[in-house]
């Protein structure tokens, strides 16, 4: 394995979801136990809140920009990650999640990255952006 870029303006390997099914999304709500039902009832969607569909949990985008960090640095690798939620990800999107690195600093067997992130739609509309640091140990 290559040791990874940990310069400035690097950008990580991009994660891209195909389309976020309801049973996708109905198997998050059960394992976070967030079943408010604007995420698993099309039904309340549409005649409760006003949407056109169910909605995706903000936390599972926030998830997936969890998983691109420790795709590229590893399990275990993220010490702090904040988020920003843009607008509604709707069922049946595609979420394409990216960071690049905005700093680099010496830390205690490696370095501690600041890594900006931002996750979007197919069609490029944002969906949530935040800031993360992540431990990259010397050598990986």
């Amino acid at each position: 394995m290559n040791a990874l870029d940990l310069t400035v303006g690097t950008t990580l390997p991009p994660l891209r979801t195909g389309p976020i099914t309801r049973h996708r999304v109905a198997m998050y709500a059960h394992g976070s136990g967030d079943l408010n039902p604007i995420h698993v009832d099309p039904d309340f969607a549409r005649d409760k809140a006003g949407l056109p569909d169910t909605i995706v949990h903000g936390m599972y985008s926030m998830g997936m920009l969890s998983r691109l960090l420790t795709q590229w640095a590893g399990p275990g690798s993220v010490r702090s990650i904040e988020t920003r939620f843009a607008a509604m990800l709707p069922v049946k999107a595609s979420l394409h999640c990216e960071g690049v690195i905005e700093a680099v600093e010496a830390a205690d067997g490696g370095s501690l990255v600041t890594v900006k992130l931002a996750a979007t739609q197919a069609d490029g509309s944002a969906v949530a952006a935040g800031l993360a640091q992540v431990f990259v140990a010397a050598g990986r």
